[in-house]
């Protein structure tokens, strides 16, 4: 037994040190590579550019003659802006070279948790040498410089129905005519006049009632519908949790109205509020997702200022904004235009809520679970609570108008 001991101490030590000095070579390896240029590195997100925030898709691929060490493992992290820093991914992947014996890269993929809705800018990836007992882990670090934009996520789908504004119509004229009315459409009564080889003689033989298909038009012009939404806030905000993350629920608020507004067959337009970066590879056609995804809270442009009264069909607002831009929004807003304002004091959901299920089961954890119990007592949520009060008193004689945190609108 004495023996028996020895010998499998033994045998532990020999393996930890060959891990050790395999993972040892292999890393001075890689530097001299990374030294020589001799290797590449690529990482694609979501679509290769933008992904739903959450769990995001990832791939790496490491490009050269790298060296796994023995039974141990090469793992990497995508090192970010503001000191974020992504899940590992094990490069357990061989890329194969054609014609050939030795494998060309090596890659690994996963998913990694993107939580803020936003642009995120990697500087720098994390390559990590690792034994096969994980207690040694060498690293290197390889500058890698890209951008990718994470859109708010998408809520269940709703049905909003906005019209343009009078004064719009008729005065955009489009390439391909939208048909407004005609066979197949609309059917009226048979009138002294109508041609009879319109009659629908079908619905004759059923009902006894002479009805005529109306001739199909086309009307060669449509309207553009102007989709307000302003980021204005009235309090002294600072770059902290709460706020950020009191952006990111409305952002899913404001993507869910932007679509549903779109459901009306009109091509939806988004005035900014405030300048947006730009980002390489996203035209000024159809960016209005990423005109959402960049925004940030800011307290220069105020939305009374901001707004043309003339030409917004739609309108929406925060809990943020003050009261009394409210007021002269909906004073100088015809009464037909609905202004919604997302409510934010229930952002963050209460510590004290749960559901029976929770009681067999335990719930997914997300990433606001530790904020939970600091914004029931937090200042800012007190202030937001005291501004909805407001902000309800002073929609109360208005139609058309909602403080609500569940976009369920039938407008």
């Amino acid at each position: 037994m004495k023996l028996f001991l020895l010998l499998a101490q033994a045998t532990m030590v020999g393996l930890f040190a060959v891990g050790l000095l395999s993972v040892l070579i292999t890393w001075i390896y890689f530097l001299s590579l990374v030294k020589n240029k001799r290797v590449t590195l690529q990482a694609k997100f979501g679509d290769g550019q933008k992904a739903e925030a959450g769990w995001v898709p990832v791939s790496v691929m490491i490009s050269g003659n790298v060296l796994r060490p023995l039974l141990g493992t090469i793992q990497v992290r995508l090192i970010f802006s503001k000191k974020r820093m992504s899940e590992k991914i094990i490069l357990d992947t061989n890329v194969s070279r054609p014609r050939h014996w030795w494998r060309q890269a090596i890659r690994g993929s996963g998913h990694t948790l993107l939580h803020d809705r936003g642009i995120y800018d990697s500087e720098k990836i994390l390559i990590l040498f690792c034994d096969m007992l994980g207690l040694v882990s060498l690293p290197c670090r390889v500058p890698y410089a890209q951008q990718l934009f994470t859109l708010p996520q998408a809520n269940e789908w709703q049905k909003i129905k906005a019209e343009p504004h009078s004064t719009e119509e008729q005065k955009h004229r489009i390439e391909i005519p939208k048909r407004v009315e005609g066979e197949y459409v609309n059917y009226k009564e048979f009138e002294t006049g109508d041609n009879i080889q319109r009659i629908v003689w079908k619905i004759y033989a059923k009902s006894g009632q002479l009805v005529v298909r109306i001739p199909e038009m086309k009307d060669p012009y449509a309207s553009h519908l102007y989709f307000y939404v302003s980021y204005f806030h009235g309090f002294d905000l600072k770059e902290g949790v709460f706020e950020t993350e009191l952006l990111n629920v409305y952002k899913d608020h404001v993507r869910s109205l932007f679509e549903a507004i779109q459901r009306n067959g009109y091509e939806v337009r988004m005035p900014n509020d405030q300048e947006v970066p730009k980002l390489s590879g996203v035209g000024d056609k159809k960016a209005e997702l990423f005109q959402i995804t960049a925004a940030s809270w800011q307290n220069t442009t105020t939305p009374s200022l901001y707004l043309n009264y003339t030409k917004a069909a739609f309108v929406c607002l925060s809990s943020l904004a003050p009261v009394s831009e409210v007021e002269i929004i909906a004073k100088k807003l015809p009464a037909g235009i609905p202004i919604v304002i997302v409510k934010l004091s229930s952002a963050i959901p209460s510590p004290f809520r749960w559901k029976v299920k929770d009681i067999f089961f335990r719930p997914e954890k997300t990433p606001t679970d530790n904020l939970r119990q600091p914004w029931m007592f937090a200042s800012l949520r007190r202030a937001l609570l005291k501004n909805e009060t407001a902000i309800e008193t002073a929609l109360a004689g208005r139609d058309n108008s909602w403080l609500t945190d569940i976009i369920k609108l039938e407008v």
